[in-house]
């Protein structure tokens, strides 16, 4: 019995430990956000492939995955409690940085490459999250080296 309560006792620590770790929350944020980013683009592309190119998509992608991944962003990876309208604006700015990656990466890809565009576009998904995540932590919302946000949960 005691082994059990200790098992149970050190998963228990193991679980909290990763849920306060921000990397963590943020490598599962971000595979939501690629989830739904790249169900926008396919879904857009694949209903519009015919008539537009398949650079269009990513704009109105990037807009939806951005409105509806920055409240995961805000409060379950970085726990902000900032002001929301201009912390969007500032998200969106990096998520334009994402916007503008694809722009450049999918003709690379597709044209230069010649690898079929939802594979293109999935090859750059996986890549952009590690800039990303630098320029969320530092500049959108302002964790500084040494210096932790304010928060009630030690990241």
């Amino acid at each position: 019995m005691t082994e059990t309560a200790d098992a149970r006792t050190r998963l228990t620590r193991t679980v909290v430990a990763f849920a306060n770790d921000r990397r963590v929350r943020y490598l599962l944020a971000g595979g939501v956000s690629a989830v739904l980013y790249y169900a926008f683009y396919a879904g857009l592309y694949l209903l519009t492939r015919d008539w537009l190119h398949y650079l269009v998509p990513a704009f109105a992608a990037n807009l939806l995955c951005a409105l509806v991944t920055y409240p995961l962003q805000r409060r379950f990876v970085f726990r902000s409690n900032g002001p929301l309208i201009p912390g969007f604006f500032k998200f969106y700015v990096v998520c334009l940085w994402a916007l503008g990656f694809t722009l450049v990466g999918l003709p690379v890809l597709v044209e230069l490459a010649g690898i079929p565009v939802l594979i293109s576009q999935a090859i750059l998904i996986v890549t952009a999250p590690i800039i990303n995540y630098q320029l969320t932590k530092f500049w959108v919302f302002r964790i500084r080296r040494g210096r932790p946000a304010r928060q009630t949960i030690t990241d």
